[in-house]
């Protein structure tokens, strides 16, 4: 995925400070802190590969990934699952993930631009990821509403760089 992350830079830096940007989350009552946790490809194979055997994750795993952000968990989860959706709210990050689906978009996924809560009910999967720093335990009931597996990586043995480990005691499940 070539040229991603002067994208993601160049995003950063478009938005800093931009008017836009709050007005259009105080419109919608959605939050963001323009922060990627899966920030590069690379960073986006190891989580999918560690979540994959940590929670056992397989090809008849159907899982939905809540604040996609550019879409590079999703598609490396869409390789090793036998689907997934993703939904991201901010339009922040559409524009860099429509650049790099083109190359690298597989089938079985599907990119939803809205909010997760628009979908409630309508979206059920074996699993909900979630990788965020914002509004946890409003992410983790809403992750609840589609699946009976949520994984928050970030909050279950994680440190602030998205590192997770196999202790977590979510592993048992």
């Amino acid at each position: 995925m070539s040229g991603t992350g002067d994208l993601v830079d160049m995003a950063y830096d478009a938005l800093e400070g931009c008017e836009d940007l709050l007005a259009y989350h105080e419109r919608h009552g959605t939050a963001s802190l323009l922060i990627l946790t899966q920030f590069n490809p690379r960073v986006a194979t190891e989580s999918a590969r560690m979540i994959c055997d940590q929670y056992h994750l397989t090809q008849k795993t159907n899982v939905v990934e809540i604040g996609a952000g550019v879409g590079f968990l999703a598609i490396e989860l869409a390789k090793r699952c036998r689907s997934v959706i993703a939904i991201e709210s901010d339009p922040a990050w559409s524009w860099i993930f429509t650049r790099s689906l083109y190359r690298h978009k597989p089938p079985n996924l599907t990119w939803i631009f809205g909010t997760a809560e628009s979908m409630v009910g309508t979206i059920m999967a074996d699993a909900a990821v979630i990788f965020t720093r914002s509004g946890v335990k409003e992410m983790r009931a809403l992750g609840e509403a589609f699946a009976p597996l949520v994984i928050m990586p970030l909050h279950e043995g994680g440190d602030e760089q998205g590192d997770f480990h196999p202790a977590s005691p979510l592993a048992e499940r």
